[in-house]
């Protein structure tokens, strides 16, 4: 669960945060993302997701966005604006089958073009 208080953590000590990302999962072949603290804490867990992403590579791209959304966030971006898909966070709302093409797309983004 996503908690103002581990925004609040995540935001406070950005050099001592983790992202990191495991799989294949036995069950649907998918990777799941997470964002610890550092060392120091020994690795305490902040945010953890069921393995919904396609590669570990996109799990950590998630978790990042976390992670860059928690550095600026104001009230106003949580609730209800979380929703709206220009929300930096949208995709936490997002059913498998849109995630599922959300990364696709970003994916894709990251290729290099053939020249």
């Amino acid at each position: 669960m996503l908690t103002r208080l581990v925004l609040f953590e995540i935001a406070g000590n950005t050099d001592d945060i983790v992202v990191d990302a495991g799989g294949p999962s036995t069950d649907n072949g998918l990777f799941a993302g997470w964002i610890t603290r550092g060392s120091g804490h020994n690795y305490k867990p902040l945010i953890s997701t069921n393995p919904v992403f396609k590669t570990a590579e996109l799990a950590k791209y998630f978790m990042q966005q976390i992670v860059e959304f928690a550095k600026k966030f104001t009230e106003e971006d949580l609730g209800d604006a979380i929703k709206n898909p220009g929300h930096p966070l949208h995709f936490l709302t997002l059913n498998n089958k849109e995630l599922g093409m959300i990364q696709d797309i970003v994916a894709a983004s990251k290729i290099p073009a053939k020249v």
